[in-house]
């Protein structure tokens, strides 16, 4: 920082003013902060406010972690030095850290302005841009940074970050292996350069992994990288890794939840969340664990242990309005919706809390209850229109009930179909062998549709390969074709709200079924439109009498015990593309012998 001032006026003692401030400032750099601020209080009383000691103050005050002082000092030296740049930029990075996003922008807007060449501004400015969404212009800052100075390792960091959240992947890489050339120790780096190549489909995510966890050993998050792209590789390691960190960090959430999941998809249906125990043991009185057990057992599709481990904690941690209302709902899943009534009912309050609505509107369709099933989930759709799984209970109460708007939301001609991809047998031959290599699990993940197969992970359509590019172009052009397809604009409905917005794809995945394998009813509440897409599939199917292997639309969850058929059946054909509105329920049927191979993934709005 330059601090060049002519302060007036003498201290009492005879020093001069301006090396008191001198003094200060010496003081600030090496870390004596209250030294600092004393000199600095004697400043302003010889000589009076002036934005370059205020200017300090304020440094002073931040760094000491005094936010309210940091901000008042740094208004007060803004307002009489409104041109000075950086005054500006430092006021911004402190607004920056507190979430006062737009005034931070304004201010990196003016130091920009009085000094367009400002990097460090520019830089600043980005990461603030890239947290608020705004991506395409924290990339065009990064970008202008680079123009300057090529040799910025943090500013090509930074840009691969941005380009990885635009979903330009390739793009992200060569930004991380640039910044990665500059500085091979640069951690941020190297963590996103594995991410990277996790999402690619890379061989060598694991090796990133570890470099990274050379510079930063007992780092969780990395850790939990590393666990899962040995596990995306097929080593059995990846679950070692993560076994050992759970064992030496019994309170880590995350890491339980995940390690769950791995033993489940390791062939481990029953004892899957085992592991918990033993941290529990050592934690008793761990909340948080002991939520995230229930949970897990709950993906699980373990209710009832799920319930016997929720009254064993209660010695330890106690029950609250959140226990109870979970009791109640792992009640109801276990098969007994009436006394999961009655446990609402005596929770009692909260009336327009959506959780306790929804609970309440599912329980209540579990009970044969159509109508106040209707009625909590038109209150909770009202109060959360976002809300896909919302929309899909309101949905089946309002067919049950035999209520209109059924036909508005789920019954409208476009709302869902199938169209031919137009990709060749060779083509799809080729995708199938691929895809078959990269299922390298035994078993379903926990909390999954899917019964009798496995599942990819991280993003199908991030990978490299010629054959996944060919899908994705070509799944793109057919998104496209629906989109123009709906139904007209509906600002109130789900899905016709995001008819004229441009769409883009997300979460995709590969499922590979095998014999009597199937898709339990579900949905997935992260998208607007969802998908099945047919790579390869049993030489016999079943046919339009007993559907078997087609895909259902509108069929509700089993576990509801509702008596309603599907709205629509589809058949399975190779190269074919069926897209639906995410709020409907879809699974498939099961099917005698054979492999059904198949593409997944979810349409947002961008």
């Amino acid at each position: 920082m330059a601090l060049d001032t002519r302060l007036p006026g003498r201290h009492h003692t005879g020093m001069d003013v301006n090396s008191l401030f001198a003094r200060a400032e010496q003081a600030f750099v090496g870390g004596q902060l209250d030294a600092a601020r004393r000199d600095l209080a004697e400043v302003r009383r010889a000589a009076g406010d002036h934005p370059t000691v205020l200017h300090l103050l304020a440094l002073v005050e931040k760094k000491s972690g005094r936010t309210g002082e940091a901000r008042e000092a740094f208004a007060r030296a803004a307002a009489l030095a409104p041109e000075d740049p950086q005054i500006a930029a430092n006021f911004a990075n402190l607004l920056s850290e507190t979430g006062e996003a737009e005034e931070a922008l304004k201010l990196y807007e003016r130091a920009l302005a009085a000094r367009p060449a400002f990097r460090e501004a520019r830089y600043n400015r980005a990461l603030l841009l890239q947290r608020m969404g705004r991506l395409e212009e924290a990339l065009a800052d990064l970008d202008a940074c680079l123009t300057e100075a090529s040799g910025d390792a943090r500013a090509h960091s930074a840009r691969g970050g941005v380009l990885r959240q635009l979903g330009r992947f390739d793009a992200a890489a060569g930004a991380y292996d640039a910044a990665l050339a500059l500085a091979p120790q640069r951690l941020v780096a190297l963590h996103g350069r594995a991410r990277v190549a996790m999402e690619r489909g890379e061989d060598g995510a694991s090796a990133f992994y570890r470099r990274a966890l050379a510079l930063k050993p007992d780092d969780l998050e990395l850790t939990l990288g590393l666990a899962e792209a040995l596990e995306a590789e097929g080593s059995p390691e990846g679950l070692e890794v993560l076994t050992g960190a759970v064992e030496r960090h019994p309170e880590w959430v995350l890491g339980h939840e995940v390690l769950a999941r791995m033993r489940s998809e390791a062939g481990d249906p029953e004892r899957f969340a085992d592991h918990y125990l033993l941290s529990i043991a050592q934690r008793p009185t761990d909340r948080a664990l002991h939520l995230s057990h229930w949970q897990s057992l709950a993906r699980g599709q373990k209710h009832k242990l799920a319930l016997q481990a929720l009254e064993a904690a209660r010695y330890h941690i106690g029950e609250d309005a959140q226990t109870r209302l979970m009791a109640a709902i792992f009640t109801s899943e276990s098969g007994d919706p009436q006394r999961a009534l009655e446990m609402l009912d005596a929770l009692g309050g909260a009336e327009d809390d959506p959780s306790i609505l929804f609970a309440r509107g599912r329980i209540a369709l579990r009970a044969g209850d159509a109508e106040q099933a209707a009625e909590m989930f038109g209150r909770v759709t009202a109060a959360q229109p976002q809300g896909i799984g919302n929309w899909a209970h309101l949905d089946l109460a309002w067919r049950l009930i035999g209520d209109e708007r059924h036909e508005w939301l789920s019954g409208q001609p476009g709302l869902y179909g199938h169209r031919d991809l137009g990709l060749s047998e060779t083509e799809l031959s080729a995708l199938a062998v691929l895809l078959r290599s990269l299922h390298r699990t035994r078993a379903h993940p926990i909390g999954q549709s899917l019964r009798g197969g496995t599942q990819t992970r991280g993003r199908l359509f991030a990978r490299r390969e010629p054959e996944i590019a060919r899908l994705r172009d070509a799944i793109l052009a057919a998104v496209e074709a629906h989109r123009r397809g709906l139904p007209p604009t509906d600002p109130t409905h789900p899905l016709l709200r995001h008819r004229d917005s441009a769409l883009a794809l997300t979460g995709s995945w590969s499922v590979r079924l095998l014999s009597q394998g199937f898709h339990v009813n579900h949905i997935h509440p992260e998208g607007v439109l969802s998908s099945a897409c047919y790579i390869s599939l049993p030489e016999t199917l079943g046919g339009a009498e007993t559907r078997d292997g087609w895909l259902e639309l509108g069929r509700p969850p089993v576990e509801l015990g509702l008596a309603l058929e599907p709205l629509a059946a589809i058949e399975p054909k190779p190269g074919r593309l069926a897209l639906f509105p995410s709020y409907l329920f879809h699974g498939t049927r099961p099917f005698a012998d054979g492999e059904r191979l198949t593409v997944a993934f979810d349409v947002v709005p961008r």
